[in-house]
Formats: structure tokens, sequence, C-alpha cells
């Protein structure tokens, strides 16, 4: 199947968005790039909403926060729960996506 152009910008989008303009230039799209970026955004999309419910602790390290913190805590979890999630792309799961599935895709791409 050809990609048409304007779908190949939005895959180059991705693409630098995960690993920058050089890697994105360098990498042919086909159908086995599309599919391996749909798997991509796919993984993104679950590992950032579980990143999300994760508290930020506030407490100073070691201390134990309290009953306050918990259910503040749990307030704003669960108002994220009830709602749509953000489209944002936690950094710690773009950077593990990313490293994951760079092989694969230079290799589709070449």
């Amino acid at each position: 199947m050809t990609i048409p152009r304007e779908d190949q910008k939005y895959v180059r989008a991705i693409l630098k968005a995960f690993y920058g303009q050089d890697v994105s230039e360098g990498i042919q799209i086909n159908d086995r790039t599309v599919d391996l970026i749909g798997q991509m955004l796919e993984k993104a999309y679950s590992c950032t909403e579980l990143i999300e419910l994760v508290p930020r602790p506030i407490a100073p390290i070691g201390a134990r926060p309290g009953v306050k913190w918990a259910l503040k805590q749990i307030r704003k979890t669960g108002k994220k729960l009830l709602s749509n999630p953000s489209a944002q792309v936690s950094l710690t799961c773009k950077k593990a996506i990313a490293f994951s599935f760079r092989g694969r895709l230079e290799m589709a791409g070449s």
C-alpha cells in the first residue's frame, strides 16, 4: 500500500518526536514502519495512562506522607480516571518505547 503524502508527514512528526530529526529522516515510510509506529503509539498511550496514575510524593525523601496527602492524591487520581486522560506521552514511556522499537523501525524502513 502506498502511504499518502499527508500521512507520511504525520509519520515523520511522530518519528521526530521519539527519535529526533536525524533518525526520522533516515527511516523510509512503508507499511511495516507504519505498523510499528501504530504499535509504539498503542504502548505510549497505555503507559502514559498508567504513569499518570502514580502519585507524585511531596514529602521529603524518607518521610511518610500523611492521610491528608493520600486523600489529595486519591482525589486527583480519581478525577483523572473519571475524565479523559491527557494526550501527552510521559517522557519515561517515550524513552522506553523509543529504545525498544528503534532497531525494528530501522530494519523495516531500510
